[in-house]
């Protein structure tokens, strides 16, 4: 009777062990899974709605121009002996390449019809030149869902820029045809002038923030250079007219740049 008890006893505490052991097992197993699935199955969910934090895209506006091309080469040693031709006739000229081509061009302008006109002079001089026309590259840039009203700010922003690179070219074009005056030279800078004192503020996203600060950049090294051609123009050395189609053609292809590094 007394042994009954005894391992009745014993019987009951290894009852306990088991329980307890169970319990502790059921616990290490629950938290175990718990760190799995935080592991493999939330962890990576967070890190993929983070990574899709700009889940917005804008299309640039397209900056295009025409220029205006008198010769197409397949070596640069030629485009480069045609263009050393063109600068000992006094004639602006520079050598671009274009896919596996180097084209020789005069002039570069936003308005078709000061490109159209200035081929049709240089033809009547015996210079055979063409109208073409250079389709800038679309930029697509990201941007965050919170910055929606930030956008407009942007875009008026490249619309503006764009305006104004209309005014230098029209500038350019005045010059070359011998009726620009040192008043379309000053009120062609007011315009650049002005863009530099709008605040396109952007709150908080980070592309649509480098796309004002590039163009403000470049509107900075456009004024910067106005003196040059204001110099240029009063001592009528010749000069102004490529001026003002490098400094277009510079600020263009920086534009370009800068907006293909964003992502």
């Amino acid at each position: 009777m007394v042994y009954a008890k005894e391992e009745n006893k014993k019987n009951v505490k290894i009852s306990l062990k088991k329980v307890v052991l169970l319990l502790f097992l059921s616990i290490f197993v629950s938290v175990l899974i718990g760190f799995l699935i935080t592991q493999f199955l939330i962890r990576p969910y967070l890190s993929k709605i983070s990574s899709t934090k700009y889940s917005y895209s804008l299309k640039m506006p397209q900056l295009n121009y025409y220029l205006v091309k008198i010769g197409e080469y397949d070596n640069e040693k030629d485009a480069a002996y045609n263009l050393n031709l063109l600068i000992m006739k006094g004639i602006y000229g520079e050598s671009i390449k274009s896919n596996d081509k180097y084209i020789l061009s005069v002039g570069y302008f936003i308005d078709k019809d000061e490109a159209n006109n200035l081929s049709l002079k240089l033809n009547k001089s015996g210079i055979i030149s063409s109208v073409v026309i250079n389709n800038g590259p679309i930029f697509e840039i990201s941007y965050e869902e919170n910055s929606k009203d930030d956008v407009k700010t942007a875009l008026d922003n490249i619309n503006s820029f764009y305006n104004n690179l209309s005014h230098l070219t029209e500038l350019s074009y005045k010059i070359a045809f011998g009726i620009a005056s040192e008043k379309d030279i000053d009120e062609t800078e007011l315009y650049f002038k002005k863009y530099s004192e709008v605040p396109y503020n952007i709150r908080s996203d980070n592309n649509l923030k480098k796309i004002v600060e590039s163009t403000m950049a470049i509107n900075g090294h456009i004024l910067n250079n106005f003196k040059d051609i204001k110099t240029s123009f009063e001592l009528n050395d010749g000069n102004a007219y490529g001026l003002t189609q490098k400094l277009f053609i510079d600020s263009i292809s920086e534009y370009y740049s800068k907006m293909s590094s964003l992502k």
